[in-house]
Formats: C-alpha cells, structure tokens, sequence
C-alpha cells in the first residue's frame, strides 16, 4: 500500500515549499500553477515507483513551469517538450530522482502505457520519437535533420523556449504530413487493388475487400491492430500530433480507483475569541448578580455553608499543595543541573600550582547553569453534564493546581468548556459568512474563564468561592438555584482545543512566558466535529453545517493554512478527542495533558479500541490507583483516574457508625481508604510534575 501521506510530504519537501498536496477523483495528475495545489488521483493499483515518478514530474511542473499561457502553440507539442525540460531540471536539481525516473518509465513501458510496444519505432511520428527518448527509451532512431532538434529540445533553458520551439517542430511536422498527402498510398496499384507480398518477391494482386480465399475481409478485426506497422509507414499517422503522449494519459486513467471514496479537505479555522470566551470579569458579575443577591435572603444557609467548605477545603489542602511545590523545585532544580556545563576560564588557579608537572588541569574553572524556561498552564475544565457525580472532587483537584501556580509564580488560566450558553442551536444560523470546507465552532460552544494569573489573591479567593458555589448546585449538593447561564452542558473539548492556539499566544505575550502546558480534564470523548460545506443542490445552494461522523463515505483531510500540515483523520466519533489533539500537537509546541475520568471498566474499553496493552495498564491501575499512556491517545501524556473521591483533603475521613458508636474494623476500613486516596493524589501529582517541570 502506498502512504498517501508520506507522498504528499514528498512532494512539499521536492517543491521546496509547502504547497497544497489534494488526492481528487480526477483521471490525472495535473498541477495548478495559479493557486500552487498539486492534484494527484486517487490511484488503485499505482506502484511506489510510479507514485514518485509522477509526483517528481507535477512537482517539476511547480518549480520550473511558469503561470502563463502558451498562445496557439501547439498543446501536444509543448506538453511533450516541456516535460523533457522540467523532468531534466528536476534530475540534476535531485539526483536522487534519476533512478525513479528510469524505473518508474521502465515500468510503463513495459505495461505498454505508451501503446507502441510492439510497434515499428522508426515509423512513428517524429513528436512521439521524441517523446519516448525523453521519457527512458534512448535508443529511438533519428535522421541527421531530426537530431538537430532533439538536441535544441534537450537544451531548452526557459519555457519560451519551450514553445518556440514547439511552434518550430509544428510547422516540420506540417511540412512532412503534406509531403506524405502528396505521395501515392503504398502497397496499392493504380487501379486501388492492394497489393499482397508473394513468395518470390514479385505482388499478386487482390481486389480491394477481398480475402485471397474469396470471403470478405473484416475491416472492424479486432485482432489487427489499427495501429500497425503498415498504416505507419503509410499517410494515416497525423505527425501533427502525439499519440503517445495521449495514449500515456488515457492509460494512466486505467491507475485510478473509480470506487475510491471522495476525499474533502477541510481548513483549521480561524477563531474570533470575543465570540466564544467569558472573560473571568463577565463570569464574576454573573455570579455576583446571583449568589450576592442571595446572601441577603431570609434562607441563605446552604449558599453560606458552600462558601465554608470551600474555605475549609483551602486549609486542608495546603498539605497537598506544599508537596506539589516542593516536587516541583526538586525537578526543575535536578534539570538545571542537568545541563550545568563547566568550563575553564583561562585564568591560573594559584592554588593548583604544584601539580603543573602531573596535570594541566591548574585554571579556575566556572559553572554555567542554564535558567529554566518560564512555564505557563493552561486547564481545560469538562464542564459537561456527566461530570455532575465527580464535579466536586474535579474542581478540588483544580483549586489544588490553581494554588501550586501561585505558589510557584506560574502563570495560569482556567477555562470551563460547555456547549450550553443558549441552551440551543438557532436552526436559522447563517453560514454564509463563514469559510466553506472549514471546521465549525458552534455558536453555543463556550469557554468560561474561571480563573487567571491576572487576578490579585484577594479577587481570587472571592472567585473561587462563587465557582465552588455555582458547582455544589450543579452537582445538586444543595436546594439553591445555579446561574443558569452557566449551568453543565454538552463536551466540545474539540472546539476548545481549536481555541488554544490563540488563547497560548495572547498568554505569551501578556505573561512572557516560554513553556505552555494545556491539560485537558474531561471524562468522556468530545463532541463529534462538525465542517462547514456547500450545498449540491442546483435548485437551493446554500451554506451549512455537518457532523464528520454522518459522512461515512467520505475520507476527511484536516489542514493548518498556518504551517500547511495536514493529515488524514478519522471521523469517528468515538476517536473525536484523539484525532483533533494529535492534530494540535503536530502543529504546535505546547506540552498537552489529558486526565480522563473513568473507571476501570471505561479505561479496559479504551485501551482495546485504540491496540493498547490492556494487561499492563491494568496491573498500573491495580498498585497505584491510576494509569498513563504516553504519546498513543494524542497528548503527551494520558491519565486514567478514578471517577470518584479523587479530591479527599487530608483531614477528610469518613466513618460509618452503628450505634453512635465506630467498630474498630470500621476505623481500620476508613484509616486505609483516607490513607489510599493520599497516596493516589501524591502519585499522580509526582506523575503530573514530572511532565510540567
């Protein structure tokens, strides 16, 4: 089989540029001089050899062949010569492509792609002569007249030499056609009979149409080819025209898959932030006209009592988070010191002296450790209504890493995902204005900024308790109403993704930072994408949108008009997150994370559906209550967390009682679950700053 891919890649790397490589359902290779698009076929039965054969020879047509029109020179005439001149320069430009070239027409020659296999060479038109010299047969016989111009052919420099000489070969061919009109058809008497060679030499004449049995001949034979030695050498071959060169078109037509499905290539597009963020301001002044006003309400317990846990979590958890920073310094110290390098300074050590005659080694020395680059985190908060059960102990183990970046001076943002703001698509959405063949961010796709390094600690701590408040009603830990503005919805984890590019950037800029690690917390798969596309119809063109996933019989091509990476991708909407982050990690320089929530039974799924060993992940997920994967499910790195009490602080023990009174293998059963969910939450932050450090 061959990599479509690689061979695209191929041909950006010949071009020297990074031009569009599209498969289409077209009959031939051909290459868009205008909007630099080489289009290649979707090929069945195309070999290797004769994939880079014809990617070299279009790439040759981009490098070389010129955006201009050739005025009334002759099509077939300059097509021949200037795939003699573009295939010459493309040789010595690589000369890696020599023995492509060689064996890649080797190969047509001898599936007879030409059509003169077992034809009489010398008879052929001198434009097709030509042709087949240029393209691996150096053996084609040439008059003295003719070589004059396979010389100046083999010579050409520029395409306007291309086409004057194609112009010159025009008018030769023309003169020799009206020289073969001019002369008695062969082999015929003077009467038409046709003459049939005899035994001894002499003719025996035939009447025109008859057999020498006396049954009438065939003219529709199938098995005499009509284009034999004797209709060559006779006045029926037009030289003002190149079979070969049209025979070799029509039998590339035979390479191509005509039951291939159609591939579409669609943009990464480009994001309007103002249109899909809730600044942390916006989201503050909702809650604020929420919960502020609620305080002052006769029942304000639970409102109150959400605030408390969310302060009594703060002091717990300080445990936690001094062990965060504390393996953080460790790791980052260990690597600078990693990369110290010690050099001689080239001043004398006047204490080393004494040993000038068993050592040179007597110069002060210096150590040069290099400063660690600034980091900078970006969290992806599922804000879906699935995580409703694990809502509270996903957002403890957010404030845990919120308080970590402060504690480190790390510049952070934290933004919630949800597809819920209106509660709805408008099914009156106009597309119109927006880039056809493009992904779609939905117009009901959010990210709600909850948090950021640009709050002072006072405005922070105020946040966090409104966020904690607005998570314990939506997890219905409490009878007060949530902002309904902000209340769970739907998992667009793949709209988010997109939207990192430009968030990271405003981020660098603002805070100066260098390292960027997105982590991405969800506990599902995201939202299938959707693309925006062109109505067929005739009667009603029109602009609209559509999933990826409802169009099985289409092969999708996802392409970065930024860095002009693309890659196939898989339009299934079990593998929405895996394709779309991969994709982002290809074409940018973030460390990304994924903590994906699950239980055992979910992550078993996972690993099978993706050829991972479910045996080792599982042996990690029984000893340390967790599992990672590195580089096989499109992040960096992968956890595979619990689903429930992930967020015990330290103080947290729960004791079930009988009668008031605890039993002591009820205290040993509370002790040693306490004691497990430490120990977990201390592996996967070991697990976790080893990738941020």
């Amino acid at each position: 089989m061959v990599n479509t891919e690689v061979k695209g890649t191929l041909a950006k790397l010949l071009a020297t540029e990074n031009l569009k490589v599209e498969h289409r359902k077209v009959s031939t290779a051909c290459f868009d001089v205008h909007n630099r698009v080489l289009i290649l076929p979707i090929w069945k039965t195309a070999s290797a050899t004769v994939y880079d054969l014809l990617v070299g020879h279009e790439v040759g047509h981009a490098l070389y062949t010129p955006d201009k029109d050739f005025g009334d020179a002759p099509k077939d005439f300059v097509n021949v010569l200037e795939d003699a001149r573009i295939e010459r320069l493309m040789k010595v430009t690589y000369p890696g492509l020599r023995k492509s070239f060689f064996e890649g027409y080797t190969q047509l020659w001898e599936d007879d792609f030409f059509g003169v296999k077992e034809k009489e060479v010398n008879d052929l038109p001198f434009i097709d002569r030509i042709n087949l010299y240029f393209k691996g047969k150096p053996d084609m016989p040439f008059s003295e007249e003719e070589n004059v111009y396979v010389v100046r052919a083999s010579q050409t420099k520029s395409f306007d030499e291309v086409i004057a000489l194609a112009k010159e070969l025009m008018e030769y061919a023309k003169q020799r056609q009206q020289e073969k009109l001019d002369l008695p058809a062969p082999n015929t008497t003077q009467d038409g009979g046709e003459m049939t060679p005899n035994g001894g030499g002499q003719t025996q004449e035939t009447q025109s149409g008859d057999s020498e049995d006396g049954q009438d001949s065939d003219p529709a034979d199938l098995n005499t080819p009509s284009y034999s030695s004797q209709g060559i050498g006779g006045n029926s071959i037009d030289e003002t025209r190149s079979l070969t060169e049209e025979t070799l078109r029509e039998a590339l037509e035979t390479l191509v898959d005509d039951n291939a499905k159609e591939w579409v290539y669609i943009d990464v597009p480009e994001v309007n932030l103002s249109e899909h963020i809730i600044t942390w301001k916006q989201v503050r002044d909702n809650f604020n006209r929420m919960y502020e006003a609620k305080l002052w309400e006769t029942d304000n317990h639970y409102l109150n009592l959400s605030f408390q846990k969310c302060e009594e979590y703060k002091k717990s958890a300080q445990k936690s988070v001094n062990y965060l920073v504390k393996q953080f310094e460790m790791k980052k110290s260990a690597r600078q010191y990693a990369r110290a390098a010690t050099s001689k300074t080239g001043v004398l050590d006047t204490n080393s002296l004494y040993k000038y005659k068993l050592t040179d080694d007597i110069f002060k020395k210096v150590t040069t450790t290099p400063d660690g680059k600034n980091h900078g985190l970006v969290m992806l908060l599922d804000w879906s209504g699935s995580m409703t059960d694990c809502l509270m102990d996903t957002l403890k183990q957010t404030y845990n890493l919120i308080w970590f970046c402060k504690k480190v001076n790390i510049p952070f943002r934290v933004y919630a995902f949800q597809s819920g703001y209106f509660h709805g698509r408008d099914p009156r959405e106009d597309y119109s204005n927006l880039k056809s063949n493009a992904l779609y961010l939905s117009k009901d796709f959010f990210l709600l900024e909850f948090f950021s390094s640009e709050m002072n600690t006072k405005v922070l701590d105020h946040q966090m308790q409104l966020v904690w408040a607005q998570a314990f009603a939506c997890a219905r830990y409490t009878s007060y109403q949530a902002e309904p503005s902000m209340v769970l919805g739907g998992t667009p984890l793949a709209e988010a993704v997109i939207c990192m590019r430009e968030i990271v950037s405003r981020m660098k800029t603002a805070e100066k930072v260098q390292k960027i690690n997105v982590v991405c917390l969800t506990d599902g798969e995201s939202n299938p994408m959707s693309y925006i596309t062109d109505s067929p119809s005739a009667y009603e063109p029109r602009r609209r949108s559509e999933m990826l996933c409802h169009n099985r019989g289409k092969i999708f091509i996802l392409r970065d008009p930024v860095t002009r990476y693309s890659r196939k991708i898989d339009s299934s909407p079990y593998n929405t997150t895996r394709e779309i982050v991969s994709f982002y990690r290809e074409i940018t320089d973030y460390n990304w994370i994924g903590i994906r929530l699950c239980s055992k039974i979910e992550m078993n799924r996972i690993a099978m559906h993706n050829d991972l060993n479910v045996d080792t992940l599982g042996k990690q997920w029984q000893k340390e209550r967790y599992a990672e994967v590195t580089g096989k499910l499109g992040f960096s790195k992968q956890f595979f967390m619990p689903n429930s009490y992930i967020g015990g602080g330290t103080d947290d023990i729960e004791v079930k009682t009988k009668n008031e009174v605890a039993t002591k293998a009820e205290l040993t059963r509370a002790f040693k679950k306490h004691m497990g969910s430490k120990m977990t939450n201390k592996t996967i932050l070991n697990a976790f700053i080893e990738q941020i450090a």
